[in-house]
């Protein structure tokens, strides 16, 4: 957990199954469309083979990240979402 100016980030993780596995899990799994405030991505791991993709965010809510992704990739992907505990999670 992060803490700005009395403001608590939390952690995310997010994965991502193309539903049409004929497109570029490449192509899809790039978020650079207008990140919210308040909300990094901190990496994207792309299992091309298998069509999926996951990503670790940071933000203030998990909903927040549901939203954007739902508006980003709703269309293409089946994503779930998890929470991650930074103080029991090895990096």
């Amino acid at each position: 957990m992060i803490i700005f100016i009395g403001v608590r980030f939390m952690f995310y993780a997010s994965q991502h199954q193309l539903l049409n596995l004929q497109h570029s899990v490449n192509e899809i799994a790039v978020f650079e469309r207008n990140l919210p405030n308040k909300m990094i991505l901190h990496s994207t791991f792309v299992y091309i083979e298998e069509g999926y993709f996951q990503c670790l965010w940071e933000a203030d809510t998990i909903d927040m990240v549901q939203q954007y992704i739902s508006t980003t990739v709703g269309d293409e992907c089946q994503s779930d979402y998890y929470n991650v505990d930074p103080m029991t999670t090895i990096a």
